[in-house]
């Protein structure tokens, strides 16, 4: 039912209009599962008052009737990933008791509200986490003295990273940078990132499971260290086993190689196209019987042949699905008349569109090493969830300590978010959902405190709809 602007402006959260004989009413409303009917069932509530174009006409009090508070928390996102998060909620117990709930809760209301740690305390507040974990100080100030005293615990992170990757098949490793505007720290360095920015950053190498769809470990170095011998150290550090570093383009020099090597790291890099150790002889004959074969991914034929150059596998793959994409994008710019695209440098890569070339020291087929690969996905997925969804691009942390606290509590956000986007991947729902929509729509679930007693708000038909899809439930 449509109501008018001056009506709708008195509907708040845990409350429920009603139209009867022309006029308008507001009352408190909430929801309780109903196991037998497999869905929300509406509660109303306590008469608020006649809404009017003047506005809310409160209900006579009677006398000597105590006037009620009504406290609203919320509740959905919180509770959703409090169920979610168990796991990781025991394991913090385990290891850290004396501030497992306080980093739980910390890394829930960023995973929801992504804040800086100053607005903690008014989230948690308003949060029914304030509920479940009664009684944390998340002053600003007591929380400046958390992230700094908790930063020189990196033995027992490593404990609880650890916890989480036991008999993994693939380790992938790589790096990404974040901003770090500290000048007191010297651990961070000028330089320039992915975005062509010149500005003071550090790098944060993080370790990803492919088979288990999970970030599982995390380091902190500085810009000017070397990523091989980073990996290395990693390695050490994290006792990871089954460790293969999939890196991208810009990272196949023969400098790079000679490290992996000397370290005794198992790698899939790809190349240049340009690079000399792509022979694109075979492609251009335009015979498929000069490739060793083709297996499909994706529902895509990929045709492949190995050359074995100094007892390493170069391996040419051949998509003709993307050979077409990327001819159309160029020819596109040809047509547009765009600066450095013309139909005779169109002629000189016809033959390397559609082409991808690895290096790798694996002993498996081109298949395997194919969709090793193609887990990198999965790792840059989880650097956009860290910059992007939750918003943790750049640091102002102004100690190293603090900056291992900080990256430590996103980590927990981080996997909060993973256990949710696997329950949309495994129900094949991404298209319709994503992690984002799912906070969107829960942190709209409030409890509300009548008499002394929480009671849920409304959900609405699209969040149950969605809470259904997941198997989740919001009690």
């Amino acid at each position: 039912m449509a109501y008018p602007d001056w009506v709708l402006a008195h509907k708040a959260p845990g409350t429920n209009i009603s139209q009867i004989q022309g006029k308008y009413y507001l009352y408190q409303a909430s929801s309780v599962w109903d196991n037998e009917k497999g869905r929300a069932k509406k509660i109303t509530g306590k008469y608020l008052g006649r809404i009017t174009e003047s506005g809310l006409i409160p209900p006579r009090q009677k006398q000597g009737e105590a006037i009620e508070t009504v406290s609203v928390k919320e509740y959905g996102a919180s509770a959703a990933f409090s169920q979610l998060g168990g796991d990781i909620l025991a394991k913090l117990k385990e290891i850290f008791p004396a501030y497992a709930e306080k980093l739980f809760a910390i890394a829930v209301i960023r995973a929801i509200e992504h804040c800086p740690f100053k607005r903690i305390k008014h989230f948690y507040e308003h949060s029914y986490l304030s509920e479940i974990f009664a009684g944390l100080n998340l002053s600003p100030k007591h929380i400046s003295v958390f992230l700094r005293d908790f930063g020189n615990s990196r033995e027992k992170i490593v404990e609880f990273m650890n916890g989480f990757v036991q008999g993994s098949r693939h380790i992938l490793f790589d790096v990404t940078n974040i901003i770090s505007k500290s000048e007191k720290m010297n651990i961070n360095r000028m330089g320039y990132n992915n975005k062509q920015e010149y500005e003071p950053q550090l790098n944060l190498l993080y370790a990803f499971a492919s088979d288990l769809h999970m970030p599982v470990y995390y380091r902190i170095i500085a810009v000017n260290t070397r990523e091989v011998a980073a990996f290395k150290l990693s390695v050490t550090e994290s006792q990871l086993k089954n460790i293969i570093v999939v890196a991208d383009k810009g990272f196949g020099s023969q400098a790079n190689f000679d490290m992996l090597e000397e370290h005794d790291l198992n790698y899939v890099v790809p190349l240049r196209r340009n690079n000399t150790l792509f022979d694109n002889g075979i492609i251009i004959k335009g015979d498929k019987a000069g490739f060793d074969g083709f297996f499909m991914f994706n529902e895509r034929p990929i045709w492949h042949y190995t050359k074995k150059i100094n007892g390493k596998n170069i391996i040419a793959y051949l998509d003709n699905d993307l050979k077409n994409e990327e001819e159309k994008d160029y020819l596109k710019r040809v047509e547009k008349q765009l600066e450095g695209y013309t139909k005779a440098g169109f002629l000189e890569k016809q033959y390397d569109f559609g082409t991808i070339v690895i290096k790798t020291n694996l002993n498996k087929s081109a298949e395997e090493v194919y969709c090793i690969y193609k887990e990198r996905a999965e790792i840059e997925q989880s650097f956009d969830f860290l910059k992007n969804l939750l918003e943790q691009d750049k640091s102002y942390m102004q100690n190293e300590q603090s900056l291992e606290t900080w990256a430590f509590v996103n980590h927990i956000s981080l996997i909060l978010n993973y256990k949710v986007y696997n329950i949309l991947r495994t129900k094949k729902i991404l298209s319709k959902y994503s992690v984002a929509d799912f906070v969107a729509h829960l942190k709209y679930i409030f409890k509300i405190k009548v008499n002394n007693l929480w009671l849920n708000s409304e959900i609405s038909t699209k969040t149950a709809n969605l809470l259904n899809s997941m198997e989740i439930h919001i009690t």
